[in-house]
């Protein structure tokens, strides 16, 4: 994003003010210990005075000003610790954002600038969102928020990207595709695939 967009729509925050819903002196430290300073206002979410990225039951999303996305954990999470979601997105290293760092408390991620899925997309957005979600499958990882995928897609001009690994799992057999094809409305295909009745490569000749 450019830096002269930022500083005439955005103003720089200290990172502290982005700790929610109540302050953390721990959640502050961690972040300031790991270079992480200052914060956009900035995304179609509010958070009190402030705009965010988007804030989930287990943290909220922040543009930095290196021009980053960090997920702050929620002082208010079930989680008490957002590493496993890091380390299971540097997995799918493929599919998702880039994770630059990540510690108990946050994760810095390459910020992807796009829109959500539609409900009506091109075969190219498809093929690629499925060969995303394939991929998953490969490195046996099952997102769960792939049923209902329109919050946890973005579409960029080169590619899609699968975000948000707070719910991914890791199973021997994973299902994404399946996912993707029913949230389309193609049924059929997606029994079919997820039966092994036929495989990927002939998905994507179907769709």
């Amino acid at each position: 994003m450019h830096e002269s967009f930022l500083k005439e729509k955005a103003t720089l925050v200290e990172i502290g003010k982005f700790v929610f819903p109540s302050y953390s002196p721990e959640i502050e430290e961690e972040l300031v210990s790991s270079g992480i300073t200052r914060a956009y206002s900035f995304g179609g979410t509010t958070l009190g005075r402030y705009r965010v990225l988007g804030k989930g039951k287990t943290g909220v999303v922040v543009l930095t000003e290196d021009g980053l996305a960090l997920k702050i954990r929620r002082t208010d999470s079930p989680k008490e610790s957002l590493e496993l979601e890091a380390r299971l997105q540097m997995r799918a290293e493929k599919s998702a954002p880039r994770v630059v760092k990540f510690g108990r408390n946050f994760i810095l991620m390459e910020y992807v600038r796009g829109r959500h899925l539609d409900y009506v997309e091109s075969r190219d957005v498809m093929v690629d969102l499925l060969m995303r979600a394939w991929y998953l499958e490969r490195v046996n990882l099952e997102h769960r928020e792939l049923v209902h995928p329109w919050k946890n897609v973005i579409v960029t001009e080169s590619r899609t990207y699968i975000l948000d690994y707070d719910s991914v799992s890791v199973k021997e057999r994973a299902f994404n595709v399946n996912k993707i094809l029913n949230a389309f409305g193609l049924h059929e295909l997606a029994r079919a695939y997820k039966k092994g009745e036929i495989e990927l490569d002939e998905v994507l000749k179907r769709i």
